[in-house]
């Protein structure tokens, strides 16, 4: 095994810029997209790598939620009812469980193993 550096501060970049009763704005849906597409390309990058199962499931499931919320927030925002935070709040909550999950993760290692193919 390897151990690699990702660390909290590799998840600052993918912050959704949204807060829960927010306006769900064509900004918000800009910046939604940007994290997910940073985070999914990071997750992609080191689940190749070979983490470990657990690290690799949380991936998949914040890799999950963000996708989530960005359809969720790209359906509210060509609807036009951008005071609808309602519409999103489902998504976000989920997001921030993985989030928090993950964060948790990161924060109980000081590095992550992977297998060396």
């Amino acid at each position: 095994m390897t151990k690699i550096d990702f660390t909290m501060a590799d998840l600052q970049p993918m912050s959704l810029g949204y807060e829960e009763g927010q306006d769900v704005t064509p900004e918000v849906l800009k910046r939604a997209e940007k994290a997910y597409q940073y985070f999914h390309n990071k997750y992609l990058e080191l689940v190749a790598s070979g983490v470990e199962p657990e690290l690799r499931d949380l991936l998949i499931g914040h890799d999950a939620s963000l996708e989530d919320f960005v359809g969720r927030v790209r359906q509210v925002v060509k609807s036009g009812y951008y005071y609808d935070s309602m519409g999103v709040f489902s998504v976000y909550l989920e997001y921030n469980d993985t989030y928090a999950e993950l964060r948790d993760y990161l924060n109980s290692r000081r590095s992550i193993d992977v297998e060396c193919f």
